[in-house]
Protein backbone atom coordinates (compact mmCIF):
# COMPACT_ATOMS: atom_id res chain seq x y z
CA UNK A 1 0.00 0.00 0.00
CA UNK A 2 2.68 2.74 1.42
CA UNK A 3 4.00 1.83 -2.28
CA UNK A 4 1.51 2.48 -4.45
CA UNK A 5 1.56 5.46 -2.65
CA UNK A 6 4.52 6.82 -3.27
CA UNK A 7 4.07 5.22 -7.08
CA UNK A 8 1.30 7.65 -7.41
CA UNK A 9 3.21 10.62 -5.80
CA UNK A 10 5.92 10.39 -8.31
CA UNK A 11 3.42 9.96 -11.07
CA UNK A 12 1.77 13.14 -9.75
CA UNK A 13 5.24 14.89 -10.01
CA UNK A 14 5.29 13.91 -13.64
CA UNK A 15 2.12 16.00 -14.70
CA UNK A 16 1.59 18.37 -11.49
CA UNK A 17 3.19 20.81 -13.30
CA UNK A 18 3.50 20.79 -16.65
CA UNK A 19 4.43 24.21 -18.77
CA UNK A 20 2.43 25.56 -21.14
CA UNK A 21 3.94 29.32 -22.66
CA UNK A 22 4.12 31.34 -25.52
CA UNK A 23 6.87 33.79 -26.92
CA UNK A 24 7.58 36.54 -29.25
CA UNK A 25 4.49 36.99 -30.81
CA UNK A 26 4.22 38.60 -33.93
CA UNK A 27 2.96 42.51 -33.61
CA UNK A 28 0.84 44.07 -36.52
CA UNK A 29 4.18 45.87 -37.60
CA UNK A 30 6.18 42.87 -38.22
CA UNK A 31 3.55 41.16 -39.59
CA UNK A 32 3.43 43.60 -42.75
CA UNK A 33 7.42 43.72 -42.91
CA UNK A 34 8.19 39.95 -42.35
CA UNK A 35 7.31 37.42 -44.28
CA UNK A 36 7.03 33.81 -43.00
CA UNK A 37 8.61 30.98 -44.43
CA UNK A 38 8.07 27.83 -42.57
CA UNK A 39 8.68 26.48 -38.73
CA UNK A 40 10.67 24.53 -36.42
CA UNK A 41 10.64 22.14 -34.05
CA UNK A 42 13.06 21.15 -31.32
CA UNK A 43 12.97 19.66 -27.35
CA UNK A 44 15.10 19.60 -24.46
CA UNK A 45 14.79 18.41 -20.73
CA UNK A 46 14.40 21.27 -18.28
CA UNK A 47 14.72 20.63 -14.65
CA UNK A 48 12.14 22.84 -12.17
CA UNK A 49 13.51 23.41 -8.50
CA UNK A 50 10.53 23.16 -6.56
CA UNK A 51 8.33 22.50 -9.37
CA UNK A 52 8.49 25.50 -10.40
CA UNK A 53 8.85 26.66 -14.01
CA UNK A 54 11.66 29.53 -14.58
CA UNK A 55 9.52 30.67 -17.13
CA UNK A 56 12.16 33.05 -18.34
CA UNK A 57 14.58 30.47 -18.60
CA UNK A 58 12.80 28.07 -20.75
CA UNK A 59 11.56 30.63 -23.60
CA UNK A 60 15.08 31.37 -23.95
CA UNK A 61 16.33 27.96 -24.35
CA UNK A 62 13.37 27.39 -26.89
CA UNK A 63 14.48 30.49 -28.79
CA UNK A 64 18.28 29.80 -29.32
CA UNK A 65 17.17 26.06 -30.08
CA UNK A 66 14.54 27.19 -32.88
CA UNK A 67 16.69 29.35 -34.22
CA UNK A 68 19.57 26.75 -34.54
CA UNK A 69 17.20 24.57 -36.11
CA UNK A 70 16.14 27.48 -38.73
CA UNK A 71 19.92 28.24 -39.13
CA UNK A 72 20.51 24.82 -40.50
CA UNK A 73 17.02 24.91 -43.00
CA UNK A 74 17.12 28.32 -43.90
CA UNK A 75 19.39 30.78 -45.27
CA UNK A 76 19.28 34.55 -45.07
CA UNK A 77 18.32 37.10 -42.24
CA UNK A 78 16.11 35.02 -40.57
CA UNK A 79 14.33 35.04 -36.73
CA UNK A 80 12.08 33.27 -34.80
CA UNK A 81 8.28 34.43 -34.06
CA UNK A 82 5.21 32.84 -32.25
CA UNK A 83 6.69 30.78 -30.60
CA UNK A 84 4.82 27.69 -28.67
CA UNK A 85 5.83 25.63 -25.41
CA UNK A 86 4.82 23.19 -24.04
CA UNK A 87 6.04 20.59 -21.59
CA UNK A 88 5.16 17.05 -20.28
CA UNK A 89 6.83 14.51 -17.65
CA UNK A 90 10.67 13.36 -18.81
CA UNK A 91 11.53 9.69 -18.02
CA UNK A 92 13.99 11.27 -15.85
CA UNK A 93 11.22 12.06 -13.14
CA UNK A 94 10.49 7.91 -13.49
CA UNK A 95 13.92 7.05 -11.88
CA UNK A 96 14.07 8.72 -8.21
CA UNK A 97 10.03 9.03 -8.30
CA UNK A 98 8.84 5.44 -9.20
CA UNK A 99 11.62 3.00 -9.30
CA UNK A 100 12.77 3.40 -5.40
CA UNK A 101 9.07 2.47 -4.50
CA UNK A 102 9.17 -0.41 -6.70
CA UNK A 103 12.56 -1.80 -4.55
CA UNK A 104 11.38 -0.60 -1.66
CA UNK A 105 14.48 1.54 -0.43
CA UNK A 106 13.83 3.13 2.77
CA UNK A 107 14.14 6.42 3.88
CA UNK A 108 16.64 6.00 6.99
CA UNK A 109 17.17 3.30 8.65
CA UNK A 110 16.10 5.17 11.98
CA UNK A 111 12.94 6.14 10.49
CA UNK A 112 12.52 3.07 7.97
CA UNK A 113 8.51 2.32 9.00
CA UNK A 114 8.11 5.14 6.92
CA UNK A 115 8.94 3.09 3.80
CA UNK A 116 8.92 6.30 1.55
CA UNK A 117 11.41 6.11 -0.97
CA UNK A 118 14.58 8.20 -0.67
CA UNK A 119 14.04 9.18 -3.76
CA UNK A 120 10.50 9.91 -3.93
CA UNK A 121 11.53 12.29 -1.28
CA UNK A 122 14.34 13.82 -3.01
CA UNK A 123 11.75 14.92 -6.08
CA UNK A 124 8.84 15.70 -4.41
CA UNK A 125 10.94 18.15 -2.10
CA UNK A 126 13.52 19.15 -5.02
CA UNK A 127 11.69 19.62 -8.23
CA UNK A 128 11.21 17.19 -11.69
CA UNK A 129 12.41 17.42 -15.05
CA UNK A 130 10.05 18.10 -17.59
CA UNK A 131 10.42 17.39 -21.30
CA UNK A 132 9.66 20.47 -23.64
CA UNK A 133 8.79 20.82 -26.81
CA UNK A 134 9.07 24.38 -28.72
CA UNK A 135 7.40 25.31 -32.16
CA UNK A 136 8.09 28.63 -33.92
CA UNK A 137 7.72 30.24 -37.17
CA UNK A 138 10.71 31.03 -39.12
CA UNK A 139 10.26 34.73 -40.99
CA UNK A 140 12.30 36.43 -43.44
CA UNK A 141 13.21 40.05 -42.35
CA UNK A 142 12.80 42.74 -44.88
CA UNK A 143 13.35 45.87 -43.35
CA UNK A 144 17.02 46.14 -43.16
CA UNK A 145 18.53 49.70 -45.17
CA UNK A 146 16.33 48.25 -48.13
CA UNK A 147 19.02 45.15 -48.54
CA UNK A 148 16.67 42.25 -48.37
CA UNK A 149 14.17 44.39 -50.20
CA UNK A 150 16.80 44.70 -52.95
CA UNK A 151 16.92 41.37 -53.12
CA UNK A 152 13.24 40.65 -53.81
CA UNK A 153 13.00 43.22 -56.28
CA UNK A 154 15.53 42.16 -58.85
CA UNK A 155 12.98 39.99 -60.56
CA UNK A 156 9.95 42.55 -60.75
CA UNK A 157 12.78 45.28 -61.76
CA UNK A 158 13.57 43.15 -64.67
CA UNK A 159 10.49 42.54 -65.87
CA UNK A 160 9.40 45.97 -65.80
CA UNK A 161 12.64 47.08 -67.55
CA UNK A 162 11.72 44.48 -70.34
CA UNK A 163 8.32 45.88 -70.57
CA UNK A 164 9.81 49.85 -71.03
CA UNK A 165 12.56 48.61 -73.76
CA UNK A 166 9.52 46.81 -75.67
CA UNK A 167 7.01 49.79 -75.52
CA UNK A 168 9.15 53.04 -75.88
CA UNK A 169 9.76 53.62 -79.97
CA UNK A 170 13.71 53.09 -81.07
CA UNK A 171 15.84 55.70 -81.05
CA UNK A 172 13.74 57.82 -78.56
CA UNK A 173 15.88 60.06 -75.95
CA UNK A 174 14.80 58.71 -72.77
CA UNK A 175 15.60 60.36 -69.35
CA UNK A 176 14.69 57.90 -66.01
CA UNK A 177 13.68 60.80 -63.42
CA UNK A 178 12.54 59.69 -59.97
CA UNK A 179 11.48 56.44 -58.33
CA UNK A 180 9.64 57.62 -55.25
CA UNK A 181 10.33 54.94 -52.32
CA UNK A 182 10.35 55.53 -48.74
CA UNK A 183 13.84 54.01 -48.98
CA UNK A 184 15.85 56.38 -50.93
CA UNK A 185 19.13 53.67 -50.96
CA UNK A 186 16.30 51.00 -53.13
CA UNK A 187 14.75 54.04 -54.76
CA UNK A 188 18.28 55.63 -56.21
CA UNK A 189 19.02 51.47 -57.22
CA UNK A 190 16.12 50.70 -59.36
CA UNK A 191 16.89 54.55 -60.93
CA UNK A 192 20.46 52.85 -61.78
CA UNK A 193 19.56 49.42 -62.91
CA UNK A 194 16.88 50.85 -65.15
CA UNK A 195 18.93 53.31 -66.92
CA UNK A 196 21.74 50.21 -66.88
CA UNK A 197 19.29 47.89 -68.38
CA UNK A 198 17.85 50.56 -71.05
CA UNK A 199 21.68 51.52 -71.97
CA UNK A 200 22.23 47.39 -72.74
CA UNK A 201 19.44 47.43 -74.95
CA UNK A 202 21.09 49.68 -77.60
CA UNK A 203 17.94 51.03 -78.74
CA UNK A 204 17.45 54.43 -76.88
CA UNK A 205 19.03 57.39 -76.34
CA UNK A 206 19.66 57.81 -72.55
CA UNK A 207 19.99 61.19 -71.00
CA UNK A 208 22.85 61.93 -68.82
CA UNK A 209 22.59 61.68 -65.33
CA UNK A 210 25.02 64.58 -64.81
CA UNK A 211 22.38 67.07 -67.17
CA UNK A 212 19.64 65.39 -64.62
CA UNK A 213 21.77 66.52 -62.27
CA UNK A 214 21.94 69.96 -63.13
CA UNK A 215 18.31 70.24 -63.55
CA UNK A 216 17.65 68.18 -60.37
CA UNK A 217 19.85 71.23 -58.17
CA UNK A 218 18.32 73.99 -60.26
CA UNK A 219 14.36 72.78 -59.93
CA UNK A 220 14.77 71.25 -56.07
CA UNK A 221 13.69 67.69 -56.95
CA UNK A 222 15.12 64.79 -56.02
CA UNK A 223 15.72 61.44 -57.77
CA UNK A 224 13.73 59.68 -54.79
CA UNK A 225 11.24 61.88 -54.53
CA UNK A 226 7.26 61.77 -56.14
CA UNK A 227 6.86 63.39 -59.26
CA UNK A 228 3.64 64.55 -60.67
CA UNK A 229 3.77 64.21 -64.66
CA UNK A 230 3.12 67.55 -65.14
CA UNK A 231 6.55 68.25 -63.94
CA UNK A 232 8.29 64.89 -65.33
CA UNK A 233 7.11 66.74 -68.78
CA UNK A 234 7.87 69.77 -68.28
CA UNK A 235 11.71 68.32 -67.11
CA UNK A 236 11.71 66.75 -69.40
CA UNK A 237 11.48 68.95 -72.05
CA UNK A 238 14.45 71.02 -70.39
CA UNK A 239 16.62 67.80 -70.82
CA UNK A 240 15.90 67.58 -74.31
CA UNK A 241 14.32 64.06 -74.11
CA UNK A 242 11.14 62.52 -75.75
CA UNK A 243 10.25 60.35 -73.55
CA UNK A 244 10.51 60.59 -69.68
CA UNK A 245 10.14 57.59 -67.05
CA UNK A 246 9.02 57.96 -63.53
CA UNK A 247 7.94 55.13 -60.80
CA UNK A 248 7.23 54.14 -57.54
CA UNK A 249 7.36 51.48 -54.88
CA UNK A 250 4.43 50.68 -52.68
CA UNK A 251 2.89 48.08 -49.86
CA UNK A 252 4.82 46.77 -47.29
CA UNK A 253 5.53 42.97 -46.26
CA UNK A 254 4.97 40.17 -49.56
CA UNK A 255 2.39 42.71 -50.98
CA UNK A 256 4.78 45.38 -52.34
CA UNK A 257 4.17 46.65 -56.15
CA UNK A 258 6.89 48.59 -58.61
CA UNK A 259 5.44 50.76 -60.52
CA UNK A 260 7.40 52.20 -64.12
CA UNK A 261 5.51 54.57 -66.43
CA UNK A 262 6.63 56.11 -69.47
CA UNK A 263 5.39 59.34 -70.64
CA UNK A 264 5.63 61.12 -74.12
CA UNK A 265 6.72 64.68 -73.83
CA UNK A 266 5.52 66.20 -76.58
CA UNK A 267 1.95 64.72 -76.15
CA UNK A 268 1.88 64.07 -72.50
CA UNK A 269 0.39 60.52 -73.19
CA UNK A 270 1.72 57.58 -70.76
CA UNK A 271 3.08 55.62 -73.59
CA UNK A 272 3.56 52.29 -71.57
CA UNK A 273 2.65 51.05 -67.94
CA UNK A 274 4.67 48.43 -66.12
CA UNK A 275 3.41 47.08 -62.31
CA UNK A 276 4.97 44.10 -60.81
CA UNK A 277 4.44 42.63 -57.49
CA UNK A 278 7.34 41.58 -55.29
Amino acid sequence: MKKMIAIATGMAVLFASCVSLSDREMTATERSDARVIGSVTATFNSFQFFHIPSKKNIKNKAYLALKKAAGNKYEGNIDIRNITIVGSGSGWTVIPNVLPALIGVPVFLSVAWVALPVGGVISVVIGNVQKITATGDVVLLSGEAGVSLTNQIEGAMDNAAKTLIDSIPQNATVAILSVYSDNRETAEYVIDEVEYKLVNSRKFQIVDRRRLEQIRREQNFQLSGDVDDNSAIAIGNMLGASIVITGDISGSGSSRRLVLKALDVRTARIITMARERF
